[in-house]
């Protein structure tokens, strides 16, 4: 675990025992208005004793959402903050933990900025040649974002010393491996997990969202998503996940060695593109 999310259960056990129903409130503990919020007031005395438009005013100044969102989300506090009086305790130490963790995670979230601004300008400054140029086919991958495509390339270095899908498989340690002892040989096949364990987070990752829903409810990857519910019906989850993260990678590799940007094409349409191109290296 690192310091941040340390810092992130911490204040949430604070929480939990003075102003337990704030945790409800907003989707993320530490989203900018939920730290802003705890930073000014911090207990649930100040939110009670504070007026409604300065409440309202401080979360429509850091939220993104209008007027009604910043309203309901007043009402929820200040029922929380109710709530917490009438069944919480609470020490002045408490609240004093509270700030000291928020400025530990500003401050983490700080050099975190600092680190990805650096990021950009290297890789910015470095538009022409294969590796940036890599980064950015890897980026048209929708569910890898900059961070995953620079983390991603920076483990696979020369891509051209991968000749096939199978070899980036095996260096990454998606290869599968079968427990075995003397002459017994295990039937449950799980990843051997040889490789790069930051490539198979970011493939983790880049398959969760493969699978996921937009909001309005359609699939970010129909393909993907289909061919996942499709492996969950004879395989465990996290089986069919796996297999997911094999057609990531696949998809990385395909990619990078015709230097196209991605694009979600059916299996049918697939197979007729494969078709067309062994006919026209034929010819």
């Amino acid at each position: 675990m690192d310091n941040r999310s340390a810092y992130v259960n911490k204040l949430q056990g604070e929480l939990r025992m003075i102003f337990p129903q704030y945790l409800k409130i907003f989707s993320k503990i530490t989203t900018n208005t939920s730290l802003t919020l705890l930073e000014n007031y911090t207990s649930p005395d100040a939110f009670l004793n504070a007026s409604e438009d300065e409440i309202i005013n401080s979360i429509r100044s850091t939220a993104r959402f209008g007027l009604t969102y910043a309203t309901n989300k007043y009402n929820a506090i200040i029922q929380a903050a109710n709530d917490a009086n009438s069944f919480g305790y609470s020490l002045s130490s408490n609240f004093k933990r509270i700030r000291l963790y928020i400025r530990f995670i500003r401050n983490y979230d700080d050099e975190i900025s600092s680190i990805l601004s650096d990021m950009h300008e290297l890789v910015d400054a470095n538009e022409t040649t294969d590796f940036v140029k890599q980064i950015h086919l890897i980026e048209s991958y929708k569910g890898a974002g900059f961070l995953s495509a620079v983390s991603l390339m920076s483990e696979i270095g020369d891509f051209f010393a991968f000749r096939s899908p199978k070899q980036l498989f095996a260096y990454f340690g998606l290869d599968p491996a079968v427990k075995q002892s003397g002459k017994f040989e295990g039937s449950k096949i799980t990843m051997s997990k040889r490789g790069s364990r930051i490539a198979r987070r970011v493939l983790h990752t880049m398959a969760l969202i493969s699978i996921s829903k937009n909001r309005d409810g359609s699939a970010k990857n129909p393909v993907l998503r289909d061919y996942y519910l499709k492996k969950c019906q004879s395989k465990p989850k996290m089986v069919a996940l796996g297999a997911v993260m094999h057609k990531v990678c696949n998809i990385v590799f395909a990619i990078l060695r015709d230097e196209k940007k991605f694009a979600i094409i059916t299996p049918e349409e697939h197979q007729k593109n494969y078709l067309k191109a062994k006919c026209d290296k034929a010819a």
